[in-house]
């Protein structure tokens, strides 16, 4: 199995599957690369919290396009300044 099939196996999962999976992988990682417990813990606990906020439509998700350029705007004025396009 390649990465990207596995990526695609991932996608495919519900949600709720997918932060369950980050979650392990995240302490997992942690385990062997010294992240603190503690901080990938409330992470994925936040990524879940997140995730159940926008399955019940408490908040919303914006387009990375969209995000970007509210980012890139934000820029302009409070700096002065054109950031590059990296696309």
């Amino acid at each position: 199995m390649t990465l990207e099939q596995l990526e695609a196996e991932v996608l495919a999962l519900p949600k709720d599957s997918q932060v369950i999976l980050l979650a392990r992988l995240l302490e997992r990682l942690g385990q062997e690369s010294g992240i603190d417990q503690e901080i990938a813990a409330s992470w994925a606990e936040e990524a879940q919290k997140r995730d159940e906020d926008m399955n019940t439509n408490q908040i919303t998700d914006i387009p990375a396009e969209e995000l970007f350029q509210r980012v890139r705007a934000s820029l302009q004025i409070s700096r002065g300044f054109k950031p590059p396009k990296f696309y």
